[in-house]
């Protein structure tokens, strides 16, 4: 089936110096002959996954300029290293939808991270997302960074900024003033819309306004990446809230870090999954996410309720000191705890020393949960962080098997003693634990949700995959050994079994140490990069011809495209071809993945130059920019050795593509 009418893909004309000596590739990907030119790096002989769900094949990767530039028989090719991956696992690096990421020092090694083979974590969830995305990039890109980061705007900071700490209905104005914020933020950069309805003062939203505010993101095709309002009595509902909210608003709907709290409500997680199959069944989408953990860690003062947080913390703790408003919070207090955890030993508190709520009841002397929970939070101003057992292993494994569900951390980079081990372990728990000891996973399909399922999901088109053309994101690691070592009294304990990871291509880690290599970027969300589902079967296909305009200047260049991706097959084939108007060309010599979408697709492949010169290279078509006119079809082309191209696209016989 043809993906829209009139749409090319296409790469451009690279010009200047050619790269010496260029490997010569065939449509197979593989080196030639003996004359190849050297890469920067071979990954040698390593069982190869590609992130889209296949089994995985021995053969060799090269990397060159930041980008994978060939995937075959490499055996007669030269590279500046080589590395031995005979009996390892080579994959996409992981990608986290969910990360709690320390953007400070820690950034320029991040070997809480890259030791668990994470090269991309996302900034700012749960609602806590800055507004200022451009301005948190920049700041970003100046950073020494081993790690890419990708950050969200929040909708309980835009809600903050224009609401307070207030239980208050926002008038006209104040909508206009927040979805001007949502916009904004997309427009800057952001990869999605992050929430926490689960908290304050977010949570003061009803649910028709979040749809009118989070809306504004409709455009952009984006997500509402959601920490639901109530993961206990009322998960269910808050499913349906997540689902409705995607659907009203045109975003999808992503419920993050999926759990079923309380002994009561344990085995939710069937009619919860049901849902969002039921939501995808009526075209909408929805999915999620999921860390490997049946405890959870946030504020203690979660289980406070809303009214008596209404203000901020200094009006919380007022409320405590009024003996009657005490006796109410007490009460609901208590009720909460027991329905989230069972009993107060199941929560826990890193900064002090992993006592449990049983001990301090203990220690205080009181007579109930409530009361315990308010006195820990008046000795420390108001807030702690608190660790929460909250879950059972059949949800848990209910979730990591559902095929729309990928796999998060809630935790990400970290140098901290006193935290979740989920920042240390998480996707080796899951590889190791989940799926070669426990096998509730399959290597193909664990791999995919936590490379190529979270790549589509956030929009992006050039990482989570292993294939021509891509950038080089590489996790190396051993299968037999891969495990977490964190744990709850001992969180801060690296990771083992990941050997090596490449990102943008130079080597982070090498046998679990960071190299010092800051080769990590700001990652900025495009226009023309969609969340959409990851569509790894059937046949794809795109042809035509036509010219592209850049919109910043008047230069046009001739395209044609004939490409297909049969259901299956590791890469693409058929050819990419650009002539400028002096004559000159750049023709494809191997493609990697086509991507596809309703009105929108994206290939990546090597393209050879007039001198000889092979440079990798991504196109996008995409007929709903937002950026784009009424009826205008733009085109981005990334092109390894040259600056991006975006532009506007024209059939062959004079008409704008449809």
């Amino acid at each position: 089936m043809r993906l829209g009418i009139g749409i090319v893909i296409a790469a451009v004309v690279v010009t200047g110096t050619a790269v010496v000596g260029a490997a010569v590739l065939g449509p197979s990907g593989a080196a030639d002959s003996a004359e190849a030119a050297k890469f920067d790096a071979i990954i040698r002989g390593g069982t190869v996954f590609d992130g889209a769900g296949s089994v995985g094949t021995i053969t060799d990767v090269g990397i060159r300029n930041g980008h994978i530039a060939a995937i075959g028989d490499l055996s007669e090719a030269a590279a500046d290293s080589s590395y031995d991956a005979r009996g390892l696992y080579v994959t996409p690096g992981f990608i986290d939808v969910h990360a709690h990421t320390d953007t400070g020092e820690a950034l320029a090694d991040a070997k809480s991270s890259l030791t668990q083979g994470v090269t991309t974590e996302t900034l700012g969830p749960d609602g806590r997302g800055e507004l200022a995305i451009a301005e948190q990039l920049e700041e970003l890109a100046a950073a020494d960074k081993a790690i890419n980061v990708a950050p969200y705007v929040g909708f309980g900071t835009v809600w903050a900024d224009t609401m307070g700490e207030n239980d208050a209905r926002p008038t006209e104005a104040q909508l206009d003033r927040m979805r001007g914020r949502i916009s904004e933020a997309m427009a800057e950069g952001a990869w999605g819309v992050s929430s926490g309805l689960g908290y304050t003062p977010a949570g003061y939203a009803k649910t028709d306004e979040v749809i009118e505010i989070v809306k504004a993101a409709a455009p952009w095709r984006t997500m509402f990446s959601d920490h639901m309002r109530d993961e206990t009595n009322r998960v269910v509902e808050s499913t349906e809230e997540n689902i409705a909210i995607g659907a009203g608003s045109g975003l999808m709907s992503e419920a993050t870090h999926l759990k079923v709290a309380g002994p009561l409500n344990w085995g939710k997680s069937s009619t919860m999954l049901e849902l969002l199959a039921d939501a995808r069944a009526a075209g909408q989408l929805a999915g999620g996410d999921v860390y490997p953990y049946t405890a959870a860690q946030t504020g203690l003062s979660f289980y406070v309720s809303g009214w008596a947080k209404d203000g901020g913390t200094e009006a919380m703790l007022e409320r405590f000191a009024d003996p009657a408003q005490r006796s109410q919070i007490d009460a609901e207090v208590s009720a909460f705890v027991v329905d989230d955890v069972g009993v107060p030993e199941n929560i826990s508190f890193p900064t002090l020393d992993n006592a449990t709520l049983g001990d301090l009841i203990a220690e205080y002397q009181v007579a109930t949960i409530g009361e315990a929970v308010i006195r820990v939070l008046e000795e420390n101003d108001g807030e702690i962080a608190a660790v929460m057992h909250i879950g059972s292993e059949d949800d848990l494994e209910n979730f990591l098997k559902d095929p729309f569900v990928a796999i998060s951390s809630d935790g990400g980079l970290t140098e901290e003693t006193e935290t979740h081990p989920r920042h240390y372990g998480t996707y080796p728990r899951l590889l190791g634990q989940y799926v070669r000891d426990q096998h509730v996973l399959e290597w193909p399909e664990a791999i995919r949700k936590i490379t190529g399922l979270p790549a589509t999901m956030l929009g992006m088109t050039d990482r989570g995959y292993i294939a021509e053309g891509m950038t080089a994101d590489v996790t190396v690691f051993d299968p037999d050994t891969i495990i977490d070592r964190a744990t709850f009294v001992e969180p801060k304990q690296y990771s083992e079994g990941v050997r090596w990871v490449f990102v943008n291509g130079a080597l982070a880690l090498d046998d679990g140490e960071p190299t010092g290599a800051h080769s990590g970027e700001a990652l900025r969300r495009a226009s023309s990069m969609p969340t959409r589902p990851q569509a790894v079967a059937g046949l794809k296909e795109a042809a035509i011809s036509g010219t592209v305009t850049a919109v910043d200047t008047t230069t046009s260049q001739a395209l044609a495209v004939d490409v297909v991706h049969d259901d299956g097959a590791p890469n693409a084939t058929g050819t990419v071809v650009v002539t400028a108007a002096d004559g000159s060309e750049i023709r494809s010599q191997s493609l990697g993945r086509l991507q596809t979408a309703p009105g929108w697709f994206s290939v990546s492949g090597i393209g050879r130059d007039g001198d000889g010169a092979d440079h990798a290279f991504t196109v996008t078509v995409d007929e709903h920019d937002p950026l784009a006119a009424p009826g205008e079809t733009r085109v981005t082309i990334q092109v390894d050795g040259a600056d991006d191209t975006y532009g506007v696209l024209q059939q062959a016989d004079g008409a704008d593509a449809q």
